[in-house]
């Protein structure tokens, strides 16, 4: 169980914008982040570069408020959705752990393990068969645990 009042240092919890939800809908939209830094006080959001939600304003920019448009907004950009994943996985693979449990959210994760866009198909390289069917045989559930190993080429 996660004790958000812990001091323990030696693991670090790690925030990263690239690694939330899909925004689509008002309710993938992120609070302030005074508010999540208070919130979560063990946390570490220096990656959080902006105090508001700027994933959300790019979309709210283009199709206008949650009222009047009710559909999906980043699920419909391939585009935008490579580009947030790829700077997802490059700051995964930057980081100088060699074990990380990584938490998320299920359309993102399915955007990059299971893409339905051609742009997002080479993002990740499945090793095996049995790693792929693992990955993409079933959607991703709330609450599921996936574990994999991910191979750096250098």
């Amino acid at each position: 169980m996660y004790d958000n009042n812990n001091n323990d240092e030696s693991v670090p919890f790690v925030a990263h914008e690239e690694w939330r939800e899909t925004v689509n809908f008002l309710c993938d939209s992120r609070r302030t982040k005074p508010t999540l830094e208070k919130s979560y006080s063990r946390v570490d959001f220096n990656n959080i570069l902006h105090d508001t939600d700027p994933i959300w304003e790019h979309y709210e920019n283009i199709h206008g408020c949650y009222k009047t448009h009710t559909t999906i907004r980043e699920s419909d950009d391939p585009m935008g959705l490579y580009n947030r994943s790829h700077s997802a996985w490059k700051l995964l693979l930057n980081r100088p752990e060699k074990n990380l449990a990584l938490v998320g959210h299920s359309a993102f994760f399915m955007h990059n393990f299971m893409p339905y866009f051609d742009e997002l198909k080479m993002l990740v390289d499945y090793g095996d068969d049995q790693v792929k069917e693992l990955m993409t045989g079933s959607k991703f559930g709330n609450c599921e645990l996936r574990s994999v190993i991910v191979d750096v080429p250098r």
